[in-house]
């Protein structure tokens, strides 16, 4: 058992302070930093700091040591070393490096997320009951010859148990919770500070407990709009039940009227023997396009190429990274990933998938291409002072990182995103969020989307409707516009002045 710091930099102090300070940032990862502080006399009889035995080994365990060369007020030394963390578990591994899991023990990092809220807990215990024998290590005292204890208490140190304080400061992101929280805890909205302090000669075990919590203004105000959009929905629906129960009720009571008596050929006979119009449905009805004032396009599979993208893009890309886990697993949890239960960096964790999350984030969303013309479409409709809008099924994390690395800030907003209202298309109440954040009735908002059931959804509601389909069959459209692909954008500004000009699906195969 490798103990890092106090066996190997304690054991050349008379008179030490060992602080251990931890930082977790809002992804889970982060960092523990430790800093010995030994006095002029240690200082005078280390002979080599950069190239002693302490260091080395600090080197060789992925901690990167420090020497401040600068004296400290009483012309002692301070000795500070690092190491990052990526996941809650390489936290506790770190923990345990530090001290050999004894006078630092079972420290642990929880991070849990639920809707626009993510929560933090850092857990553990300073450990000074067995005093200055705590800081023995097996391995280095068999190099020694003798015990740790033997060295640090001997001369010419003559370190005592009064010698020594182990402070443990932790930062977390969020608010601080007072429940079950210990030791001094301070902070405001977005960071909350913890400290412990203790000596070896206390014997006494300490208690480490601190928590804290994020939570996403948006993603609750989104949250409630999504609430309220869904018991409006359910009005809308109880009063359209409550027509349809009181027509056929009037229609009951009504009498039948009497058949109007006929002639050889079936036809009415009486005052007016005039035949009656037949109103003819044309099969291809003419689409009008005019008087929209907002076109919210779909993510995958209209603004980006692949529409399919766990299957296509996320699944192989993990595949490839060396995860075993099934298939139906890897979609279940992007499904929780993009309903804003989970971050990108817990995603690649419970898949399987090692590495830095950032890294991980940039490598996959890399496959992502743009659906070739979207952009001088896009560009067209700005142009002609209709406004971009973007609603989509994804993490907003992703979301946000693929507009940037695609340059569409400036040409889509606003963005609705479902793991930032925490509901996902075809549920009413994210479209109804794309009413509110528009200011624009359905009426003025054209959707235009891969997926039939989304459609239906937000025909339902009142909004324009266009299915993206290169190939697809106007019989398999379900009543929606048939919407091709953007290469013909630039010839229907120059033809019609609008990019949602009226004509068929015969004769614009390629239009909005």
């Amino acid at each position: 058992m490798l103990v890092v710091v106090p066996a190997l930099l304690l054991a050349t102090a008379c008179n030490a302070t060992f602080d251990v300070a931890i930082e977790v940032d809002e992804g889970g990862a982060g960092i523990v930093r430790t800093e010995l502080v030994i006095d002029q006399e240690t200082t005078a009889a280390l002979l080599d700091l950069e190239q002693g035995l302490p260091l080395t080994d600090l080197a060789e365990a992925g901690w990167d040591p420090v020497v401040d060369r600068t004296p400290t007020a009483d012309g002692g030394t301070r000795i500070t070393a690092e190491k990052p963390f990526g996941t809650p578990d390489e936290f506790a591994e770190v923990m345990r490096e530090l001290t050999g899991n004894r006078i630092l023990s079972d420290f642990v990092l929880i991070r849990s997320q639920s809707f626009g809220q993510v929560d933090y807990q850092v857990r553990g215990t300073i450990d000074t009951t067995d005093g200055l024998a705590a800081f023995g290590d097996p391995t280095l005292e068999s190099n020694l010859g003798r015990s740790l204890l033997s060295v640090i208490t001997g001369p010419p140190y003559n370190a005592s148990p009064e010698d020594v304080a182990i402070d443990v400061t932790v930062r977390l992101p969020g608010e601080a919770l007072e429940e079950g929280s210990t030791g001094e805890v301070t902070g405001g909205e977005l960071q909350t500070f913890g400290t412990w302090s203790v000596l070896v000669a206390d014997r006494d075990e300490e208690m480490v407990a601190i928590a804290s919590s994020r939570r996403s203004t948006s993603a609750q105000v989104l949250r409630g709009v999504a609430v309220v959009a869904g018991a409006l929905a359910a009005l809308v629906a109880f009063a359209q039940l409550l027509r349809v129960v009181s027509g056929l009720s009037r229609n009951r009571s009504r009498p039948r009227p009497k058949p109007r008596p006929t002639d050889a050929r079936g036809r009415p006979t009486g005052e007016s023997t005039m035949e009656q119009p037949v109103v003819q449905i044309p099969e291809d009805p003419v689409e009008s396009f005019e008087g929209y004032k907002v076109v919210a396009l779909d993510g995958m599979g209209v603004l980006y190429r692949e529409g399919d993208d766990v299957r296509r893009l996320l699944i192989p890309f993990a595949r490839d990274r060396g995860s075993m886990v099934p298939d139906e697993d890897i979609a279940a949890r992007a499904r929780l990933l993009s309903l804003g239960r989970m971050t990108p960096a817990d995603f690649w964790a419970a898949i399987g998938v090692v590495g830095d999350p950032n890294e991980l984030d940039a490598a996959y969303l890399a496959t992502h291409q743009l659906m070739p013309g979207v952009v001088k479409y896009l560009r067209s409709l700005r142009d002609s002072g209709i406004r971009a809008a973007c609603i989509t099924n994804d993490a907003p994390a992703w979301a946000t990182k693929l507009r940037g690395s695609h340059s569409l800030e400036g040409l889509v907003d606003p963005w609705v995103v479902s793991g930032s209202v925490g509901v996902r298309k075809p549920d009413r109440p994210l479209f109804e969020v794309l009413r509110r954040v528009t200011g624009e009735p359905p009426g003025s908002i054209l959707v235009i989307d891969d997926d039939l059931d989304n459609l239906d959804a937000a025909r339902d509601m009142g909004f324009g409707t266009a299915w993206f389909s290169a190939d697809g069959e106007r019989a398999d459209a379900r009543g929606h516009d048939l919407f091709r692909s953007f290469d013909a954008a630039d010839a229907a500004v120059e033809t019609s002045g609008s990019i949602l000009e009226e004509a068929t699906a015969e004769d614009r195969p390629a239009s909005g």
